[in-house]
């Protein structure tokens, strides 16, 4: 089993929303803590694309 790192943007975000989940923060503050969640998961995903590196050779062998 592969385990990925999460970034520690998502995870603050994941935390914050938790926080504001247990205060019974309104329905609009929970929307934006949802938001802030998928912006840091799509950065990270951006940024680990933008860091990967295409000239390794690929690990599947495809031949049809």
């Amino acid at each position: 089993m592969v385990i990925y790192p999460i970034p520690a943007e998502v995870i603050q975000a994941r935390v914050q929303l938790v926080v504001d989940q247990a205060a019974k923060a309104s329905p609009n503050t929970i929307a934006q803590d949802l938001q802030a969640v998928d912006r840091a998961k799509s950065a990270a995903i951006e940024a680990t694309l933008a860091n990967l590196d295409t000239n390794e050779p690929p690990l599947v062998d495809v031949k049809v």
